[in-house]
């Protein structure tokens, strides 16, 4: 069987941020992306949703690529764990979608066709399959919300919730900034 992909386009914010949300506190930020950040390679969202061989061997995982950190907590976690919940099921759904073209390109279409009805001597066999539905890929637009706040550790910005006055950790390095309200 060959290779299926599809190219999954992620909402940005009118300054070109992507929102993220750690898996620990729940909270969610934003992360400005450079152009190389904004065009992944196809394997990235993938690998992030696939069991590695070795960890379905009981291996420990490798992380590849390094860690980042949440601006608010501080915890460290690998470059593809920092998914919305929103984001989680517009890629959920992406999969379903490839799944049931695959299912209904591969099973149920040719036993249609071989299986349709067919008779052999006194036994009838009679296929009815329907096809898998699919459903639309959708994701909202980003809206421009949250403050832009300056990871002078890293040069380059994030956006936090107005509300937040703790510490902000660099998401690229885990510096801890102090946050000056005014």
């Amino acid at each position: 069987m060959g290779t299926t992909e599809q190219t999954l386009h992620f909402p940005l914010d009118d300054d070109g941020f992507l929102r993220r949300e750690c898996s620990l506190c729940k909270r969610e930020f934003k992360v400005h992306l450079t152009r190389e950040e904004r065009e992944p390679p196809a394997d990235s969202v993938r690998k992030s949703f696939l069991i590695p061989e070795d960890e379905r061997r009981g291996a420990e995982p490798k992380e590849e690529g390094g860690e980042h950190y949440c601006p608010y907590c501080g915890q460290a976690a690998g470059r593809d764990s920092w998914w919305t919940q929103d984001q989680v099921a517009y890629i959920h759904t992406a999969l379903r979608n490839i799944a049931a073209q695959l299912v209904n390109e591969n099973l149920i279409r040719p036993l249609k066709r071989s299986l349709g009805r067919h008779t052999s001597g006194p036994v009838t066999i009679r296929f009815e399959g329907r096809e898998l539905g699919q459903q639309e890929e959708w994701i909202g637009p980003e809206p421009n919300d949250m403050t832009r706040f300056r990871l002078p550790c890293c040069d380059r910005e994030i956006k936090i919730t107005e509300d937040w006055s703790g510490r902000v950790h660099c998401f690229f390095c885990g510096f801890p900034h102090e946050r000056a309200l005014g």
